[in-house]
């Protein structure tokens, strides 16, 4: 797998409930084309598998915002191994040395890749339309 930088956003598909647990297309569209905003395509094999949207939000720390990795290719350790190439670009290309990620709480897959790769929990937002958990990696 490899990591591609890219300025457009490249759908992938994924299960009809787990639509609700990333931002909405347009919303990834606009964020792109913020400054403090990178976007990523795992690629496998001359075909996206997947993205992430990164936000910088202060010059060592850095917030996954979004991650998708196509239904044809979950459950075989492609979002483990994604994450951890952005770990390693962040850290070896940008001087990343912490990563924030939030998942919508319930969500038990995305709370195991999360932990498998050193993140912990920070906190729990339960509001009216939010119930998220903040998680925090600490590269040093």
């Amino acid at each position: 797998m490899e990591l591609v930088i890219t300025k457009t956003y490249s759908v992938v598909e994924l299960a009809d409930n787990q639509y609700y647990q990333v931002s909405s297309t347009d919303i990834i569209r606009a964020a792109m084309c913020r400054e403090d905003v990178l976007g990523f395509n795992a690629v496998e094999n001359g075909k996206i598998i997947g993205f992430a949207l990164l936000r910088c939000f202060e010059s060592d720390c850095w917030f996954l915002w979004n991650l998708l990795i196509d239904i044809r290719y979950q459950g075989k350790g492609k979002g483990t191994q994604f994450v951890r190439l952005l770990i390693e670009h962040l850290r070896d290309q940008y001087g990343a040395k912490i990563v924030t990620t939030t998942y919508i709480f319930g969500n038990v897959a995305a709370k195991r890749l999360y932990e498998s790769l050193g993140f912990t929990e920070t906190d729990v937002v339960c509001e009216d339309d939010v119930h998220e958990v903040n998680m925090r990696l600490d590269m040093n």
